[in-house]
């Protein structure tokens, strides 16, 4: 537990000054939308990039760890879908609950798995990213398709052009392929790459902070409440379990379980807006789930280190 605390506690400062830019006005609310898809589109490509291709996967046995966060998330999903009847609210409320209880923040994980565990845990989750982003867009997806609230039939096509176009799986792609050819690993272009990459994860913990919207923990509490126990609780235990029934151990085990503990993403929030979902209960979610995960993150891997 003292190793990821002592990780945790850079990447909350960062996003705590984050918060502080966008509230004092040093960095206008109106700059961190350009921040933000900066860092998205052009240097966390990089980062995958230069990251998966110098990683040396003869040494690296990543298939069951990557096996069990798929079926973490089809799991996760698959439980919202069934509670449904139970959980007592309208249609895009609903979506923001499935959102939230299914989405993660793979960038904050990343960050946190580099601090914790070296290289290693940095390619780990970058293949998570890449093998599970899919996954997770297609549920949201056909959810908000389903119980989103539609002025007019929402366009799948482009949204799924988005999904399949998504430059952190891209940049994982191509890095697959230069480690498989053996290019760009060295040199020019090479370090050019991994100077970029290094620039991402703080401008994307930067935004995170700057993103926290206090105002919508108030949006229907009892649900907001309902997502962050789902994702923050049931989640690391579903994706935990699975991990250590397909022999899952060590510090790959406590990575997957770091994957199903991830707070939210914001990208929740943008999907919602777009395809009918509940917004405000989306921004609550990241919001709470950011900063409950502080705590929970850290029992988390601890439990995953005593059992694994």
């Amino acid at each position: 537990m003292t190793v990821i605390l002592g990780a945790l506690l850079p990447i909350f400062a960062v996003i705590g000054v984050g918060w502080g830019l966008r509230r004092s006005n040093l960095m206008p609310s109106e700059m961190w939308p350009a921040v933000s898809r900066l860092a998205y589109v052009g240097l966390s490509p990089a980062l995958l990039f230069s990251v998966i291709s110098r990683a040396d996967f003869q040494n690296i046995t990543v298939a069951p760890a990557i096996l069990a966060a798929v079926l973490g998330f089809l799991s996760m999903g698959g439980l919202v879908i069934a509670l449904k009847p139970l959980i007592k609210t309208d249609g895009p409320a609903f979506t923001s609950v499935f959102q939230g209880s299914v989405r993660w923040n793979g960038l904050v994980i990343l960050a946190l798995a580099t601090l914790s565990y070296g290289l290693d845990g940095e390619v780990l989750v970058s293949l998570i990213m890449v093998a599970t982003i899919p996954v997770v867009n297609v549920m949201a997806v056909t959810v908000l398709t389903v119980w989103g609230a539609h002025e007019k039939t929402p366009d799948i096509k482009a949204v799924l052009w988005r999904i399949i176009s998504n430059p952190l799986i891209l940049g994982c792609i191509a890095g697959a392929i230069a480690n498989l050819l053996n290019l760009f690993q060295t040199g020019p272009i090479a370090d050019v790459l991994a100077l970029m990459g290094r620039a991402a994860l703080p401008l994307i913990l930067l935004a995170v902070g700057a993103g926290l919207d206090f105002t919508a923990l108030n949006a229907r509490r009892g649900l907001l409440a309902l997502t962050a126990f789902n994702k923050l609780i049931i989640a690391p235990l579903v994706f935990g379990g699975i991990a250590w029934a397909l022999g899952v151990r060590g510090e790959a085990l406590a990575i997957v379980v770091l994957v199903g503990a991830s707070p939210g993403a914001a990208s929740a929030y943008v999907l919602a807006q777009q395809l009918g979902g509940d917004r405000r209960l989306s921004a609550g979610d990241v919001t709470a789930t950011t900063l409950l995960s502080f705590v929970t993150l850290p029992v988390a891997v601890w439990i995953a280190t005593q059992i694994g």
